[in-house]
């Protein structure tokens, strides 16, 4: 088209004879979609899963693990950039609360083959993953570790004074089921679509929980975080960054 354009400029002032020619070109221009093939999706299937192993002191561990297959020879990425911060419930202050987390010690692998992940931190966000090489056609596996400190708060934080335990908060890097293993016992798990209001989600699962990848696209709408109350004394809480 731009080339048109500029021909069009030479042109400027010529005959209608001119300018008939260049509607005909524009008009076989637009009407090439119709019959050349559109560009084949390159992803032909893809699944993933975070596991969550927490702690007694509200720590964690995260495995996104992610199974997909590709049509042709192309780069990947793992991982995504995800708001630092949890919306507390709100106070007698002017800014809603917000939890400032800390996530450190990324790893990854691309079929078991080491990968350079990293965690980029930016003002109130934080870029988790890693990219690889052009992956040949087919089936491929990538893992992605991290660990998040800070994400915790007691129980009556949240839940006012009926609170027990410790809540942990948790943001998905993408979208799948979530397996949440835990050391203390878990007696809640709550979706926030927009936060702080929240949902009971999942079911429980031996002493874990899990949360399908539907329940974490309530409504065709990725939820906020993922609230879990585990039974552990708040005593053991490190002292969290609140920003307000």
């Amino acid at each position: 088209m731009r080339e048109i354009k500029r021909g069009t400029r030479r042109r400027r002032g010529s005959s209608s004879l001119a300018a008939l020619a260049l509607t005909a070109m524009i008009v076989t221009a637009v009407a090439v979609p119709s019959w050349v093939d559109a560009a084949p999706n390159p992803l032909r299937s893809k699944t993933a899963e975070h596991t969550l192993s927490i702690a007694a002191d509200g720590s964690y561990s995260v495995r996104l693990d992610t199974r997909f297959e590709l049509a042709r020879d192309m780069k990947w990425s793992f991982g995504g950039d995800i708001h630092d911060g949890f919306r507390l419930p709100d106070t007698e202050s002017l800014l809603p609360p917000y939890l400032r987390t800390d996530y450190s010690n990324p790893r990854g692998t691309i079929d078991s083959t080491k990968a350079e992940a990293s965690i980029e931190k930016e003002l109130h966000s934080v870029d988790i993953g890693f990219s690889t090489d052009k992956l040949a056609a087919g089936s491929h596996r990538g893992v992605l570790d991290y660990e998040v400190a800070g994400a915790a708060v007691p129980a009556a934080d949240v839940h006012g004074k009926q609170g027990r335990g410790i809540v942990v908060y948790f943001r998905p890097l993408d979208r799948g089921d979530l397996v949440i293993e835990s050391e203390a016992p878990i007696t809640a798990v709550d979706c926030e679509v927009i936060s702080p209001h929240s949902e009971s989600c999942g079911e429980k699962k031996g002493d874990g929980w899990e949360v399908s990848g539907e329940e974490l696209l309530r409504d065709h709408t990725a939820i906020d975080a993922v609230r879990i109350t585990i039974d552990a004394d708040p005593a053991s809480l490190p002292t969290p960054e609140i920003d307000s």
